[in-house]
């Protein structure tokens, strides 16, 4: 059964039209899809509360033979952070972990989240097939780096006494990460093509909530770790060289 099917696969390839394969290197916007942990909210510890923002994709494929060559991305993203709920579990965790009884009284918290971005630098084989005289389809599993800013989630508190509390999340991670997806390109003449694109990309995040805390009590910090996991939807131009 599985011999049968390879058969059906390298048959279905050999019959398609055989053109010249193009080099190409691309630019495209799209938006960036939270998914996973990376967008799931109520735990300090293992969610990201993202959500839905943008990303600019700087694409390239090289290709030495007539489907399968080197393809490489560079990528930026941005996701928002949803506030309301990350507010709301920052304030309950420190009442439930302060050194000493902490009563925040509703409203009075000032609280900026800023968002979260991410720089992906990835590289290897992409899969190329030339369809039609204008129509090339691609797919691409790529591998690198990822550089990792989570928002900055400042939170002032004024408490009835005085006294302040204040915390803050400030700082960048370097990590692994992967991307796989595949698209299409529609030529529009003998250079210019549009460029159709999703990839579903994924990194890991990790950093300390209340590691810089200064308030009327200690808070231990909260150690945080998930999969950033996103969904890049993109349209943009590709340039055939």
């Amino acid at each position: 059964m599985e011999m049968r099917r390879f058969g059906w696969i390298i048959i279905f390839f050999t019959g398609l039209p055989v053109f010249a394969q193009q080099n190409f290197a691309s630019i495209s916007f799209g938006a960036s899809i939270p998914l996973g942990e990376y967008a799931s909210t109520g735990n300090l510890a293992s969610s990201g509360y993202a959500k839905t923002g943008g990303a600019i994709k700087f694409d390239a494929g090289y290709f030495p033979g007539s489907y399968l060559g080197i393809g490489g991305s560079f990528s930026f993203g941005s996701n928002y952070a949803i506030r309301d709920s990350i507010l709301q579990d920052m304030i309950t965790y420190i009442e439930e972990n302060a050194s000493s009884i902490i009563d925040i009284p509703p409203g009075v918290a000032e609280y900026g989240s800023g968002f979260w971005n991410y720089i992906n630098i990835f590289l290897g084989p992409h899969f190329s097939v030339r369809a039609t005289q204008r129509l090339y389809l691609d797919v691409r599993v790529l591998a690198g780096i990822s550089v990792l800013r989570p928002p900055d989630q400042e939170l002032y508190i004024p408490l009835d006494d005085g006294t302040e509390i204040f915390t803050t999340v400030s700082n960048s991670k370097i990590a692994l990460g992967f991307t796989a997806g595949g698209g299409l390109r529609f030529k529009l003449n003998e250079n210019l093509a549009l460029k159709l694109g999703a990839d579903f990309t994924q990194s890991r995040a990790k950093f300390n909530y209340f590691e810089l805390f200064q308030g009327v009590a200690d808070v231990p910090p909260v150690h945080s770790e998930f999969f950033v996991r996103t969904l890049e939807a993109s349209v943009g131009l590709a340039y055939a060289f």
